[in-house]
C-alpha cells in the first residue's frame, strides 16, 4: 500500500468537547477524510461533568492526561488497552499503547501519569518492536524545553522515550493550557526524521489544531527534507558537558560541579514582567512581594476549607535569596514585608481556622532562580507529627543519600535570635516557621547548607510534609495540578478569606 494519509491533531478544552466534536466532523468533510484525529492534553479529565453527544465521523484517540479521567472511562467494563467510549472515540487507557491504523501507520499514545513511574513506562517502551510514525506525549522533551527556556514544560523521560523510539511526528502539549511550538524536523544519527509540534489548548490565544498528510513510505532521505536542523539532543548531550567544571578531590578522583542556570525575568515561573506569568493564580500584591496560591498544591480543598491553603510569597524583584542584595536579611523590606504577610495569614487562619498551623518554608541558596516562601496549613494535632517527620526525613537525607548536603536542624523560638541571624546573613539555608497567633511562641527549624557545591533534594521541604500529612503520591507539585478553572476558584476562595487581613487593604 502507498500514498499520504491525513491526520487531524487537536488540542480542546474538556468544557467545549462538543462544539470541537463538531468542528472535527466539517474539517473531515471538507479537508479529510482522515486516516485519524488524535486529541491531546486533558480531554475527559476527572472534573469533567458532562460527556460530549456529538457523534464523531472519523476514528479518533486521546490517552490520560494530567488531571484524572471521568468517572465515564472509568466504569467502563473493557478489559482492552483502547476503549470505545463513544462511536468513533477509543480511548487508551494503558501506560503505553500502539495503534495500527488501517493504512499501516502507526501511532503511540503515552498517558500524561505514565512519567511518574519511570522504569515501568520504559520497560514497556522497550518493548516495541514496530516503527512508531506519531509519538503523542503530555510532556515536552526537556532537550526541546531547554532550547525555549520553557523548564515547566520538559520531563527528562520524555527525551528517553524519544531517543528510543525516533518518531517521524510527536506532539505534546507541556502544561494544561499548552503551547504553541514547532520546531524544524531534525534527523537521528541512523537516518530517522522527527518532527516536534507543540499545541495550545483551544480557547486560548494559542494554535490548537495541526492537519497534515504523512506517506506509507518511511525511508525518507534527510537530503529530500529543506531545513533540517542539528538534532536538540545532541546539542542537550553537548550542553550537559559544557556546564561542568571538572575539580579533583583529595583523593584524586574527579568530581563534577554544575554551574547555575541563568534564567531571565521574561524567562522566569515568578516574574510578573514573564508575559506567561499565570495572574489568575495571584491573591495580592504588595509593595515588595507578591501573594499567590500554589500550584500543584500539597493540600487540597475541602468542605470546610474552599481552598488548598497551599501558597506562596514571592519578591517582585528577580533575586536568587535576599542576602543576594542585602547585607542584613532580616532587616531588608523584602523580608520584612513577608514577616507582615506571615503574620497576617497567620491571624487569619487563628480566626476562622483555630484548628490549623500554617508552616512556611523555604530554600534559599544562591543559585536558586528565584526566592520565594511558600506555606499551608496542618492541623493542631499533627505538629508533633511534623517535628518527628521532619527529623526522619534529615535523617534519611544524611544516611541514604549521601551526595546530599547533610541537614541538621537547629530550633528557634525567636525570629531575631543572633545565632539564626547570622545563618541567614551568611549561609545558604533550608528552614521551616510554624506560625502561631503569638509570635512568642514561633518555632522556627534551620539548617545552614555552608557547602555550597553540595546538592540539595529542593523537594526535601514538600517530603516533609508529604509525610506529615500522610500524602506520599503528592510530593512532586506537577503530578498535582489543578484545571485552570479550579485554580480561579481556589484563588478568589483565598481573596475572601484573607480580605480582612490583606495588608494591601
Amino acid at each position: 500500500m502507498s500514498g499520504n494519509y491525513k491526520f487531524l491533531v487537536l488540542n480542546p478544552s474538556p468544557e467545549n468537547l462538543d462544539q470541537i466534536f463538531q468542528k472535527a466532523n466539517l474539517q473531515n468533510s471538507k479537508n479529510g477524510p482522515f486516516e485519524a484525529t488524535v486529541l491531546l492534553g486533558d480531554v475527559l479529565p476527572e472534573t469533567a461533568t458532562e460527556f460530549p453527544t456529538t457523534k464523531l465521523d472519523g476514528a479518533t484517540y486521546f490517552a490520560e492526561g494530567k488531571h484524572g479521567l471521568s468517572n465515564t472511562i472509568h466504569s467502563s467494563s473493557s478489559e482492552s488497552d483502547l476503549v470505545d467510549v463513544s462511536p468513533n472515540l477509543t480511548f487508551s487507557k494503558s501506560l503505553v499503547n500502539i495503534v495500527k491504523l488501517t493504512s499501516g501507520l502507526v501511532l503511540m499514545l503515552v498517558s500524561g501519569s505514565a512519567t511518574a513511574d519511570e522504569e515501568s513506562l520504559l520497560a514497556e517502551v522497550k518493548k516495541i518492536n514496530i516503527k512508531v510514525d506519531i509519538l503523542v506525549t503530555y510532556e515536552w522533551p526537556n532537550s526541546i524545553a531547554a532550547l525555549e527556556q520553557l523548564t515547566l514544560v520538559g520531563h527528562d523521560t520524555i527525551d528517553k522515550i524519544s531517543k528510543i523510539i525516533k518518531p517521524r511526528y510527536h506532539f505534546a502539549v507541556g502544561t494544561e493550557s499548552g503551547k504553541f511550538f514547532e520546531l524544524e524536523p531534525f534527523s537521528w544519527d541512523t537516518g530517522e526524521v522527527t518532527r516536534f509540534i507543540s499545541l495550545g489548548q483551544e480557547g486560548s490565544d494559542e494554535k490548537w489544531f495541526y492537519a497534515f498528510s504523512m506517506n506509507i513510505n518511511r525511508d525518507l532521505i534527510q537530503d529530500e527534507i529543506p531545513n533540517l536542523r542539528t538534532n536538540p539532543f545532541t546539542i542537550e548531550s553537548r550542553k550537559r558537558q559544557h556546564v561542568h567544571e571538572e575539580a579533583g578531590d583529595k583523593e584524586g578522583e574527579t568530581v563534577t560541579i554544575k554551574k547555575p542556570k541563568v534564567v531571565s525575568p521574561e524567562s522566569c515561573f515568578f516574574c510578573l514582567s514573564n508575559p506567561k506569568t499565570e495572574t489568575h493564580m495571584i491573591v495580592s500584591i504588595g509593595t515588595y512581594l507578591y501573594m499567590t496560591i500554589a500550584k500543584g498544591p500539597l493540600t487540597r480543598s475541602t468542605q470546610e476549607l474552599p481552598f488548598s491553603g497551599h501558597g506562596i510569597l514571592v519578591p517582585i524583584e528577580h533575586i536568587p535569596s535576599i542576602r543576594s542584595k542585602y547585607e542584613d536579611v532580616y532587616q531588608s523590606p523584602v523580608y520584612q514585608e513577608i514577616l507582615k504577610y506571615q503574620n497576617n495569614l497567620v491571624q487569619a487562619f487563628a480566626k476562622q481556622r483555630p484548628q490549623d498551623r500554617l508552616i512556611f518554608f523555604e530554600v534559599s541558596r544562591s543559585t536558586n532562580v528565584h526566592y520565594h516562601v511558600q506555606f499551608l496549613p496542618i492541623g493542631v494535632t499533627v505538629v508533633d507529627k511534623f517535628v518527628n517527620s521532619l527529623k526522619m526525613r534529615a535523617r534519611l537525607n544524611n544516611e541514604k543519600f549521601v551526595k546530599n548536603h547533610k541537614l541538621e536542624f537547629k530550633h528557634f523560638n525567636k525570629q531575631d535570635d543572633p545565632e539564626l541571624l547570622s545563618i541567614m546573613n551568611k549561609s545558604d539555608y533550608v528552614m521551616f516557621t510554624v506560625g502561631t497567633p503569638n509570635d512568642e511562641e514561633k518555632s522556627i527549624y534551620i539548617s545552614e547548607l555552608a557547602d555550597s557545591d553540595k546538592p540539595i533534594d529542593m523537594q526535601f521541604p514538600r517530603r516533609v510534609l508529604a509525610h506529615t500529612l500522610n500524602l506520599p503520591k503528592r510530593v512532586y507539585w506537577d503530578k498535582c495540578q489543578q484545571p485552570k478553572l479550579k485554580e480561579i476558584s481556589d484563588c478568589e476562595e483565598f481573596k475572601k478569606f484573607f480580605h480582612e487581613f490583606d495588608i494591601t487593604s
